[in-house]
């Protein structure tokens, strides 16, 4: 089936879809994401009506001058699951720590789950050890430091909702405005990427989620977005393409229906409003899930696609079997998943890699899974 619907694709379209795979992705927008982009562009003052990259980093700059004039910074905790992987935790802590932090009031918090190993307990004796010592004397506000440990069995759901729970308890502090949940297998690279997408994420009321573009350590796409109903719950359009940041893809912020959990960003208030992760969903479709409901609220998920993380997916846990997950959220959702109104239904759900639909509709996944 998929071989027909790219055949197709191709006899429409030419050699575009082959040179650029995303190009479809721009050319068939939903009147959803379409509405979205425009309501933001007329919230930011954009005369022609359009989001481009460059009027939205002027945007971004002048909001962050503002704040800086006015001697305001945005909190921002990251939260860092992990067990063990001690080198992998520490390259991605160490990549986060070389992100400009001038308008960022930083947590970073580590949830130990249950790690075992030697080295492990030594590295986290040593980076609290040497803490207070990797900031100059006279940094304006130095990150923040918290290490949970969390012996329960792998939940990402429970993992990270029990972390959100400590920094918003009165007892530990200011809560945080923002929230980033980040894997352990990340490495930021460009030091001005956080203050990017914090600084979007502040733009707009209606911001629900945001997210970036995800690498493989090849420099391969790994994640642009996450479409839901797509080859089951979910999956990552183009994924495996090979970059070129000049396809026009790249050019915009936009609209998407999800962002995935290896790295999103968004606001304390939303999180706990939608009651942060769906903790039935403990290895799978927890980030697909909180992003439907944060669109239930009126907000929109967001990309910038322009963002470039490294992530070498699956390098920390192993893929379980996540039918009973699946089945869960697809059986929750239904059409708001499958024909998810932030993915054009000129697009099929049939393909990871974008492609025309024929008309087939909503993925058979509950036949695909045998139920």
């Amino acid at each position: 089936m998929e071989i027909v619907l790219h055949a197709r694709t191709l006899i429409i379209h030419g050699t575009q879809v082959l040179k650029d795979p995303t190009w479809l992705l721009v050319k068939y927008q939903s009147e959803a994401q379409l509405n979205a982009s425009a309501q933001l562009a007329a919230e930011l003052g954009l005369a022609h009506g359009q989001l481009k990259v460059a009027d939205l980093m002027t945007r971004v700059e002048e909001f962050r001058m503002r704040k800086k004039s006015q001697g305001q910074i945005l909190s921002l905790a990251v939260i860092i699951p992990f067990r063990d992987s001690w080198k992998m935790t520490r390259d991605c802590l160490e990549s986060l720590l070389k992100q400009n932090l001038e308008h960022i009031a930083l947590t970073i918090c580590l949830v130990d789950n249950g790690s075992q190993k030697e080295e492990t307990q030594l590295g986290i004796d040593s980076l609290k050890a040497d803490w207070d010592y990797k900031f100059p004397h006279n940094s304006a506000q130095p990150p923040t430091l918290r290490i949970l440990r969390d012996n329960r069995p792998f939940n990402f759901s429970e993992l990270n909702n029990a972390a959100v729970e400590f920094l918003t308890q009165p007892e530990n502090g200011s809560a945080p405005e923002y929230l980033l949940f980040l894997n352990n297998d990340t490495l930021f690279e460009d030091p001005d990427s956080l203050e990017r997408l914090l600084f979007f994420s502040s733009l707009s009321p209606r911001m629900g989620a945001v997210g970036c573009t995800l690498l493989y350590r090849n420099s391969n796409v790994q994640h642009l977005f996450l479409a839901p109903g797509v080859k089951l719950a979910g999956a990552h359009p183009a994924k495996g393409i090979g970059l070129n940041a000049n396809h026009a893809w790249y050019a915009d912020p936009h609209p998407v229906p999800a962002i995935t959990g290896a790295l999103l960003l968004l606001s304390t208030k939303h999180f706990t409003a939608a009651k942060g992760f769906d903790t039935t969903l403990a290895t799978s479709c927890q980030d697909l899930d909180l992003c439907l409901k944060l669109q239930n609220f009126g907000l929109e998920n967001w990309v910038l696609p322009n963002v470039f993380v490294k992530h070498f997916e699956t390098s920390t846990r192993l893929k379980q079997n996540q039918a009973t997950e699946i089945t869960y959220v697809c059986s929750k959702w239904g059409a708001r998943l499958a024909m998810n109104a932030y993915y054009s239904r000129e697009l099929t759900r049939w393909s990871e890699r974008p492609a025309l639909s024929w008309g087939e509709s909503a993925y058979p996944w509950s036949a695909v899974l045998e139920l």
